[in-house]
């Protein structure tokens, strides 16, 4: 049907419902969220933030291969390259990262409190 037929007061009626629905849409539109379907590119490697340290062992003569490993596994353990491989195995979210350098933290204030007890007592 054409406009021309309806009545002054239809066509404004129709108009009205017409600019009712159309600020609903918009005013929904504004609340609803945003959902990206894009991922961002990956990269081939993680980016390293801490600078990569390298562990030198040095094998004196004759000594036995099994303390050198040991002594390897304690400098890497000190370096922390296997905690930083841990924390790089799955994603850790920004809430999760923060409790976790919390506790480290901790850990080492507390280390720091005990070694200087040790010294304070020597």
């Amino acid at each position: 049907f054409f406009f021309s037929e309806l009545s002054a007061s239809t066509m404004a009626v129709r108009f009205f419902w017409a600019l009712l629905l159309l600020g609903l849409a918009s005013a929904s539109a504004l609340l609803a969220p945003v959902s990206r379907a894009v991922a961002p590119p990956r990269t081939a490697a993680p980016l390293m933030k801490e600078a990569v340290t390298r562990i030198e062992i040095e094998v004196e003569q004759g000594e036995p291969l099994e303390k050198a490993i040991v002594r390897f596994k304690r400098a890497t353990n000190q370096v922390g390259h296997l905690r930083i491989l841990r924390n790089r195995k799955t994603f850790e979210n920004n809430h999760d990262k923060k409790i976790r350098k919390k506790k480290e933290a901790l850990m080492r204030a507390a280390r720091a409190r005990r070694s200087r007890r040790a010294q304070e007592r020597l």
